[in-house]
């Protein structure tokens, strides 16, 4: 290929990738409107049946509301009543009499006195100055006639006002007295003048006594706020519980605001879509999606993101969980301990991952928290028996193990109860032991929904799950049994791949399930063409008599029509990953070279892609073990190594020419995973190819065995591998093995 050719292949497969990865982003981001479009509706609108029940607080009911079922709440305006009472029933607190402001008013009274002394005793001035005098005396109000009253008296009379005025005044600012209060003492200062003083005498100290008279306790605003303060925080939320057919309200009652709000509790009165809600739920779903989505862009399966069904399952589950929850907590409380959660994370496990099955478990709880509203206990309740049965599932393959999973939920549900309950001051212990019974059979509900849910999500989204493996799984399966018919060989291929690669999932811990029914079905297309693949094979040959292109179209055409019988017999699309990518982008190399050989004598180049598989290359890693494994027990067979490192050295050389070709680059195998991998198949095929003693007198026995080395050569082409006779690995692409030529 000249310069130019490579550069414009080159860009031609830039495009390529770049126009993928916006297909894939473009999935990814119309699954995350979808899932928070989803959410938001689930949550903010009232999905069960709209009621027809139209109230407004003061409105005359014309009929009588029952109680359709029992709901217990925490009844907002009920509290706010009880702490508006606790608050008014703090009385204000003023500070203590202060006894200087008593003493300073007397002192005023004795200064007043003393001045009036020196004016009643200036003999030059006149009255008229006098009075002018008195009534000048500041903050002290002395009206005409009680000034001449009051300049007119002798001495004696004089000194019984002074005594009379300082009496009253000293008495009454002992008192307490607030500034609300100075007009009630006033006039009780102008009531306790004595009865043995004369009418004018009287009249003075009534005028002159209430000016004297301010506050002396004052309002302490801040110690009566701590105080009421106080008693609001004191006050305990007020429980409401209404029982079934209770009676709400009465025919001709008028609707009061508890009232709207038991008729809200219970579902029965029509709501208005409050904005800021829906708002605050946009947010949570929002959160949620985003979390997801990091999620998946750190981790993700390129199964999962480049086939619809499985972001549409995921999208699916997740909704349908949220709505579970949704009408759950519409019912009683008791309901809510039947959320089956572990059900949810029980799906997500087995069809995704551990890790996005615990993410998804933990926003699932924060969501059921929310709805509830706000309740820690539920939420830690759903958190801890759904991440228990994520963590605790194991061998999926087998039924037992989801109820096994489910009690396990169940034991972290009643330990959550138990936690919650204890921090009770009074334990109801009949109460207690029902909650116990909820959490346990909420487990047991569980793993009942999961096969259930795998059935449905079987067939609704065609998601490879767990029961569809064990039905795939069976020998008795109609396409293996065709299989076992028509191409015997292949049959028995297809099961030393499965035992192999089986082996080899377990170091990984990858789905052993999976791999093994995808082993039994990758090589289903032979059995169109049987006699062309070498295992079922009885002496002859037919590719001796076709051209090299024709054998090469003949081997490659078996992953096709693997593919049209898979869709016939509508195998899932993981176990048809394995028939479209166990062979990768590998090159039948039997062929090839033997087309090579045939154009060196005529001069001619040798095209590549006329021997080489469709592909893809394996996307996942359980299609990359068997991608291996294929290779392996094929050339293994045909070669028959008869040594531990002649086995070391067939593994060693076909995995390293399927990684240093870039067939594993899309499995998601790491090299730690290869090298674990690449000692099971030989630990598996030490053991299958073990050197027995030879015994004395069976060498006849033995005498027209022929051995491994006479086993077919490069002259009878594969697909699978190229081994030379004396064990000498080229390629992965095979040459000798009686498989597939």
């Amino acid at each position: 290929m000249s310069l130019p050719e490579v550069g414009f292949s080159m860009r031609k497969q830039q495009r390529s990738n770049r126009w993928q990865q916006f297909i894939q982003g473009s999935r990814l981001w119309i699954f995350a409107l979808a899932l928070t479009a989803t959410l938001t509706l689930i949550l903010s609108f009232n999905l069960v049946s709209p009621n027809d029940l139209s109230l407004e607080m003061g409105q005359t009911v014309p009929n009588e509301i029952i109680a359709p079922h029992t709901v217990t709440y925490t009844s907002d305006i009920l509290t706010e009543r009880a702490k508006d009472q606790a608050a008014q029933n703090i009385n204000e607190v003023y500070t203590a009499v202060d006894s200087e402001i008593g003493r300073g008013q007397l002192n005023q009274v004795r200064s007043m006195f003393s001045f009036t002394d020196v004016v009643r005793s200036d003999s030059q001035a006149t009255n008229e100055t006098k009075l002018t005098y008195l009534q000048a005396i500041e903050a002290l109000v002395i009206e005409e006639d009680v000034g001449e009253a009051f300049l007119g008296l002798n001495e004696a009379d004089y000194s019984t006002v002074k005594n009379e005025l300082s009496r009253i005044v000293g008495e009454i600012m002992r008192q307490d007295i607030k500034e609300s209060q100075v007009s009630e003492f006033k006039r009780r200062a102008a009531r306790e003048v004595r009865l043995d003083l004369s009418p004018t005498q009287s009249d003075i100290v009534t005028s002159l006594a209430p000016q004297f008279i301010v506050p002396n306790i004052f309002y302490n605003e801040t110690a009566t706020q701590e105080l009421r303060e106080g008693a609001v925080l004191a006050v305990e939320p007020q429980i409401r519980t209404i029982t079934k057919d209770q009676r709400i309200l009465r025919g001709g009652d008028n609707v009061r605001e508890e009232d709207i709000e038991a008729l809200l509790q219970l579902g029965l009165l029509e709501q208005e879509t409050d904005w800021r809600d829906v708002s605050s739920v946009f947010m949570l779903s929002l959160l949620s999606v985003i979390l997801i989505l990091l999620y998946w862009q750190q981790f993700h399966h390129k199964h999962w993101t480049e086939n619809n069904r499985y972001l549409l399952s995921f999208l699916g589950i997740f909704s349908v969980f949220v709505l579970f929850a949704k009408l759950l907590l519409a019912g009683t409380a008791v309901l809510a301990y039947w959320f089956p959660i572990a059900a949810m994370s029980m799906l997500l496990t087995v069809i995704f991952d551990i890790r996005l099955s615990i993410l998804a478990t933990l926003l699932m709880a924060i969501i059921f928290g929310y709805i509830a509203p706000n309740s820690l206990e539920l939420m830690v309740y759903t958190a801890a028996g759904g991440i228990l049965a994520a963590l605790t599932l194991r061998d999926v393959h087998r039924i037992n193990t989801f109820f096994r999973a489910g009690l396990v939920a169940s034991v972290g549900h009643i330990f959550v109860i138990l936690l919650f309950q204890l921090t009770q001051e009074m334990i109801d212990v009949v109460a207690l032991f029902k909650l116990f019974s909820y959490g346990l059979a909420n487990g047991v509900l569980s793993a009942a929904l999961t096969l259930v849910g795998f059935f449905v999500i079987g067939s609704l989204f065609g998601v490879t799950t767990t029961l569809q493996l064990q039905e795939l799984s069976r020998l008795d399966h109609p396409l293996l049994q065709e299989l076992l018919r028509r191409a015997p060989g292949t049959y028995h291929h297809s099961i030393m791949v499965a035992n192999l690669a089986e082996q080899a999932a377990e170091k990984i811990r990858a789905n052993g399930a999976l791999i093994r029914v995808g082993a039994f079905y990758h090589d289903i297309g032979k059995m169109s063409r049987a006699p062309f693949f070498s295992e079922n094979q009885e002496g002859i040959n037919p590719h001796d008599s076709l051209d090299p292109y024709t054998s090469a179209r003949i081997i490659l055409c078996h992953v096709t029509d693997g593919l049209e019988l898979a869709r016939k017999y509508k195998l899932p699309d993981r176990i048809r990953d394995f028939i479209a990518e166990h062979h990768g982008t590998r090159l039948v190399k039997g062929f090839y070279f033997k087309a090579q050989n045939l154009a060196g004598d005529e001069g001619e180049e040798v095209e590549k892609e006329p021997f080489r598989y469709p592909g893809p290359r394996p996307r996942s890693k359980e299609t990359g073990i068997v991608l291996m494994a294929d290779a392996i027990e094929s050339t293994s067979r045909a070669l028959q190594p008869d040594s531990s490192r002649g086995i070391e050295k067939l593994v060693n050389s076909l995995i390293d020419e399927d990684v240093m070709s870039g067939q594993l680059d899309e499995s998601g195998l790491t090299l730690g995973d290869v090298e674990l991998i690449r000692t099971s198949f030989i630990k598996t095929l030490k053991g299958r190819f073990h050197v027995r003693v030879k015994y004395p007198g069976n060498d006849e026995l033995l005498a027209d065995v022929p051995s491994s080395k006479s086993l077919p050569t490069a002259a009878h082409t594969s697909q699978k591998s190229d081994v030379q006779p004396q064990g000498q690995v080229a390629s992965s692409a095979p040459v000798a093995p009686p498989t597939e030529s």
